[in-house]
């Protein structure tokens, strides 16, 4: 337990090494007595729960739903509907997100190396035979069971469904994919991501000096901000910057962690298709109170992701700083973004559009498109004024059934 901001702040123990039931079938954790004395010592009326992981999950709900609290639950990311965890149909499309047993099945499989027509074969086999090879360990066994394991991710809908008297969806798509999959309109609410107070804050303080700041080094500086994935497509955006002509007068600086295991490997993969090019510097992860003043001294942001955002912050924090986007066309990027205001928005994964749009930026003159009038944008305070009347409405009607005995 701790304290933050003056609010009490109590954790519990998660596993490192999960086990096969936990990660596939939403079973708890040896440690899950702790998440329940953490409920049973701090009862109240609302239990919301802003994750859907292994750690604060499925099981994490159904406790709180069980225990008697009102229960409201956020959806951040893809995991809750997606099992590719990306929203892209066989890596090459936008998907709905309606869970259908054969198809992400097929899906999931495609990404893990199967051809689409085998891919569809396999996640097409009964579902009785599907479960049974899930029991199998091995890796044919596990491919065996990719029907069962969508359909397992619907079960999972269903009872999220049951379980959660509000689900929150953070941008448009989530919502949209969410009613898909059967959420009542009656429970969804909209509720967009924010910027925090003490970027708000970075934002003001950096404008206030806007005139000792900017880019004066004669050439278009462009700069990603973000985390070492595969998902972020840091390497469409040094494709991009290896295919232009090397005298365009063109800088691209990357600031993310290195991060784990799977983050290495990309980072390492994306540092040999850079070179030696002295365009592409990377200069490691910036600290939270240094972004803001950093972003203004560049000329555009990249955010080349490929797969379906829900926000990210990130953009809104550009736009609170006057930054232009050179952004995926697709997921919350295009939500946030509105040409050419902006910046500008290129089909995801395309190296050529890609690289297009940034000789495009360079092209129309720098003192055109940098030094904007930063936006107003959501924050985290008005996404907490939009939740009270939420938490007010719940708080009634729990009053409301237990006077009744309901």
């Amino acid at each position: 337990m701790y304290e933050h901001a003056g609010t009490r702040v109590e954790t519990y123990p998660v596993s490192d090494v999960p086990s096969k039931a936990e990660l596939r079938d939403n079973s708890r954790g040896p440690e899950f007595d702790g998440f329940l004395r953490c409920l049973a010592q701090n009862r109240g009326s609302i239990y919301h729960q802003h994750s859907w992981t292994r750690g604060c999950g499925l099981p994490h709900l159904l406790a709180a739903k069980g225990m008697g609290f009102s229960t409201v639950l956020t959806v951040h990311v893809p995991s809750n509907i997606c099992l590719r965890g990306t929203m892209r149909r066989f890596g090459e499309m936008g998907c709905n997100g309606k869970i259908d047993e054969t198809i992400c099945g097929a899906c999931w499989l495609h990404e893990r190396g199967l051809s689409r027509p085998i891919a569809a074969r396999v996640a097409a086999l009964p579902l009785s035979v599907s479960r049974a090879a899930g029991q199998l360990s091995s890796r044919f066994g596990t491919a065996l069971s990719a029907r069962a394991l969508a359909s397992s991710k619907l079960d999972s809908m269903r009872m999220m469904i049951s379980a959660a008297d509000r689900v929150v969806a953070v941008c448009e798509w989530v919502h949209e994919a969410l009613l898909n999959n059967g959420v009542p309109r009656a429970k969804l609410i909209l509720n967009r991501q924010g910027i925090s107070k003490s970027f708000e804050n970075s934002a003001m303080e950096v404008l206030e000096n806007a005139s000792r700041s900017g880019n004066d080094t004669g050439r278009l500086s462009l700069l990603y901000i973000g985390s070492f994935n595969p998902t972020k497509g840091i390497d469409i955006a040094v494709r991009a910057i290896r295919s232009l002509p090397e005298a365009l007068p063109v800088r691209l600086d990357i600031r993310a962690p290195s991060g784990g295991p799977e983050q290495q490997t990309y980072e390492e993969y994306v540092r040999a298709l850079a070179g030696n090019d002295p365009r592409i510097a990377f200069q490691g992860p910036l600290n939270r109170n240094e972004i803001a003043r950093e972003m203004r001294l560049h000329d555009a942001l990249l955010v080349p992701s490929v797969w379906m955002e829900t926000g990210p912050l990130v953009v809104l924090e550009a736009q609170a700083v006057g930054l232009p986007v050179i952004g995926s066309k697709i997921g919350g990027i295009a939500e946030l973004m509105h040409e050419p205001e902006d910046g500008a928005l290129v089909p995801p994964g395309d190296v050529l559009a890609w690289a297009a749009a940034i000789e495009q930026f360079l092209s129309k003159g720098m003192n055109n498109l940098t030094r904007r009038t930063a936006k107003s944008v959501r924050t985290m305070v008005n996404v907490g004024d939009e939740m009270v009347p939420v938490y007010e409405k719940l708080i009634v009607a729990s009053l409301r059934a237990n006077s009744t005995g309901g």
